[in-house]
Formats: C-alpha cells, structure tokens, sequence
C-alpha cells in the first residue's frame, strides 16, 4: 500500500514538473515580440509611476496633426497590432498614438487585480499626461465601452470618437460572481493557471476564434496572422489581463454612462458579426445616444477596420475631418 502511494506520489510530481517545464517554454512565446504597425516610432509611458500601481506602457507614434488615440480590444493576444492596416493611412492626417494597454503587446505584463477602471484611467491619463491636448479617440470592443467613465468624467480631454463593436449593453451588465471568482482563481493558480491559459491561447484555439467569430472572411485567417496572436499571447505575465476578461472581472455595464457621452461619436459594426456581437448589438449605441453616427461594413464581422480597412480609413477620415 505504501509503495503505491509513494509511486503515486512520485507520479504526481513528475507530471506536476512537466507541466512547469513545459508552461514554462510556451511563456518564451512571447520574448520576440516587436511591433508591426510600420513607420511607427515606439516610446514607453510610465503609468502611475510603474511598480505595484502601474507599469510601463508602450505605444508607438506617427504622423502630424490633431491627436488621434488607438486603443485596441481586450482578448488573448490584444495590442496595436490589431490596428496595422490603420496607423499609417490615419497617420497621413493626424498625429496617430497607438496604445498597448497594461498586459498586452509590449506594455508591461505585472500581475495584479485587473479592473475596468483601469483601462479607462490609462486611457484618461495617457491623454492628459502624454498628448497634453483634446485628442480623437478609436477605441474596439470592450475598450470602447470602459472608455465611457473618463469620456463622461473628463470630456475636455477628447474630440470626435470613433467606437469599434462596442461592448456593455446586455452582454457585460452582470458582475462575475462565484462562477467568475471560481474561474479567475483557476487561472491565477500556478502551473494549473498556466496550463489553463496555454490551452486557452493556443494556436489551435487562436484560429477557431479567428475564423469562427473576429473574420467574416477565413481567407484572412493566415498562418502569419496566427502566429502573431500566438507570440503576443505568451510571455510571462500574459495570462493576467485576459483571466481578468475569460472570468467577468472587466464586466461592465454602460446604460449609466453612454447616454451622458457628450461627443459626436461614429459607431462602426461589421454586417456579418455574430452572437452576443451581431449587428443587434448596435441598436442601444444608436437609440440611447443622439449624437452617434452609425456605419455598417458589409463582408466584416468583429474587425471591419481590418477586414475592409481602405473604406474604415476614408470613412473614419471623413468623419474625424467633417464638421459634423
């Protein structure tokens, strides 16, 4: 009996340092990042003086002209990245900052307890901190949505906006609970956490999610564009910020905001989107808020700025230039 144990044991510990040694050579995944939006001169913003409040925050810069701020999504494997087919065109007209948020892309990646409002106070003092004057804000998915605090809070900081697949109504309105607390503690638990996440961020599961809910198109699912996602989704640290989002931590409801919103505001959806992300979506964005600007890409689902890129940088021109 008690040599079964102690195989037993044994067995336990080898598979538990398996699964270190092999969390541990997926995290190098994302030590070659670098950024892909061309032209684009990257700097480092120390948000909330670095260490335990904050970290160093990366961006990159281009162009001349009234500011314009980029703020990507939040999902396994988010930064500027998403918005490569963007930055140099919009550059042309304005001063392009793109943002990696904390955790992402190549900010810093500290673990911590991720909130909503920290985006939107990245967003908030990266604006006022480091741009230093009234700037356009494009903002995806569930960055739109904890964006509305500080848009409603400090309006003066902001001009136009253009808001990507928003997120918040019906979908983020309901706080995680013992469920998410349950699957937010999963992830942080380590090597279990690791191997979690590993299966989450795979390349396997990266292009399911690609093709099946980002792209209309599964053309636009290559393998370089699979490989990117997966390198910027590992690296130490990387798991932190999309446990936060896998678990309900970024939940967000925005009824209470949104409708206070006081900027001229283009809200732009992909025809083809599905689920919690179709087009229904779209009709609160527009019913709640007078000021909003709808635009509809057909042949786009999640990523119309990609899928149809040369008209979302005319159209998103054209409005950010207009005088309403």
């Amino acid at each position: 009996m008690r040599s079964r144990i102690a195989k037993a044991s044994v067995a336990s510990v080898a598979a538990v340092g398996a699964m270190a040694a092999w969390n541990k050579k997926l995290e190098g995944g994302g030590e070659k990042l670098v950024s892909r939006l061309a032209g684009g001169e990257v700097h480092y913003y120390r948000w909330r003086g670095g260490g335990r409040g904050g970290g160093d925050v990366a961006y990159s810069v281009e162009g001349e002209g009234t500011p314009l701020l980029m703020v990507h999504g939040i999902y396994a494997g988010a930064s500027s990245f998403e918005f490569r087919k963007n930055f140099d065109a919009l550059s042309e007209e304005f001063r392009v900052y793109a943002l990696d948020l904390l955790g992402c892309g190549l900010s810093e990646k500290p673990r911590r307890g991720y909130a909503p409002e920290d985006v939107s106070a990245q967003i908030e003092d990266f604006a006022r901190e480091e741009i230093g004057k009234p700037t356009h804000l494009v903002a995806s998915s569930l960055s739109a949505a904890l964006s509305m605090p500080t848009l409603v809070k400090n309006p003066r900081l902001f001009k136009e906006l253009v808001f990507i697949c928003p997120t918040g109504y019906r979908t983020l309105d309901r706080p995680s609970g013992r469920l998410g607390d349950a699957v937010y503690g999963a992830f942080e638990t380590p090597v279990l956490g690791d191997s979690l996440y590993h299966a989450l961020a795979s390349r396997r599961s990266i292009r399911f999610y690609l093709e099946r809910t980002a792209y209309y198109d599964p053309a636009f699912v290559t393998d370089e564009l699979v490989e990117e996602y997966h390198r910027a989704s590992h690296g130490r640290g990387a798991r932190h910020l999309p446990a936060a989002f896998a678990s309900g931590k970024l939940n967000f409801p925005v009824a209470g905001f949104w409708p206070r919103v006081p900027h001229r505001t283009m809200v732009c959806w992909g025809r083809e989107a599905t689920g919690a992300s179709s087009i229904e979506g779209m009709k609160p964005f527009l019913n709640q808020n007078p000021r909003t600007a709808p635009r509809i890409f057909k042949n786009a689902a999640l990523l119309p700025h990609d899928e149809r890129s040369e008209t979302f940088n005319r159209e998103v021109m054209e409005f950010l230039t207009s005088k309403g």
